[in-house]
């Protein structure tokens, strides 16, 4: 019993840790330093409450498709835009097919954007956009939360492309079994109090993981490991593919 003050303190720090890294929301830096080991326990939580308020402001009374559009505005702002920085990073450097490895490293690390990052970036908003212009609410905090679970999974299974920089930092601490219980109980709860059957809700949550999994091997052959860029690029594509998987499933069980 002596040791649960400081579990909680871990655990109160670690939530701190994990809003303060994939938000732009100012948290007390000494406990967030404090936590950061065990930041990624928490990734999922932090995604959840961002899935909560997006699925909110996707059903403020405005024509769908502005609805929506505010909704992905949100989620870029409330998260400085991070992980579509790695979406367009990745794409410049690991879409091209006839490239020698040094060349996508180079290009991996040059903040200009390409034609690719150009029109992935483009595509992928209006795959956002449609998406939540008709995902059901509990399609939305699902794929906010497993988005967020999969970089913790790319974190500890995947190769590192780096061995310094923010996934560094966050590797050792990564585990994916522990932010995949709070993922099973999201899960869980929806199937419970929602109005969608679990086996439904697997389905969206499977064409979530074989997503990220096709994608995350497509990077590591591209660029023979994953850097920050990648995982981000990994889970926010994974997000997005439950929206919009979601939104399918809801279409056809109407």
């Amino acid at each position: 019993m002596s040791n649960l003050p400081d579990a909680i303190a871990r655990w109160i720090g670690g939530l701190w840790a994990a809003v303060g890294f994939l938000t732009v929301i100012s948290v007390p830096e000494q406990r967030a330093e404090h936590g950061l080991g065990g930041a990624t326990l928490f990734f999922p939580v932090v995604g959840v409450a961002l899935g909560i308020c997006a699925a909110l402001i996707a059903q403020v009374p405005l024509s769908p498709s502005l609805a929506a559009l505010l909704a992905v505005a949100f989620m870029w702002a409330i998260t400085g835009g991070l992980h579509w920085d790695g979406w367009a990073d990745v794409l410049d450097a690991a879409v091209t097919p006839a490239m020698d490895p040094e060349r996508r490293l180079g290009i991996l690390s040059d903040p200009r954007v390409g034609a690719h990052a150009a029109v992935g970036v483009a595509l992928l908003a209006l795959a956002c956009t449609s998406a939540l212009m008709r995902a059901p609410f509990w399609g939305v905090v699902l794929g906010s939360a497993m988005g967020r679970w999969v970089m913790v999974a790319t974190l500890r299974w995947a190769p590192a492309l780096r061995s310094d920089g923010a996934a560094a930092t966050l590797r050792d601490g990564a585990r994916p079994a522990g932010g995949a219980t709070i993922l099973l109980a999201l899960v869980l709860g929806l199937a419970t109090r929602g109005n969608m059957a679990l086996p439904g809700i697997l389905i969206v949550l499977g064409t979530g993981a074989a997503t990220a999994t096709l994608f995350a091997l497509f990077l590591v052959r591209r660029l023979g490991g994953m850097n920050g860029d990648a995982h981000g690029a990994v889970g926010l594509l994974t997000e997005v593919v439950v929206w919009a998987a979601a939104a399918e499933l809801q279409s056809v069980s109407i």
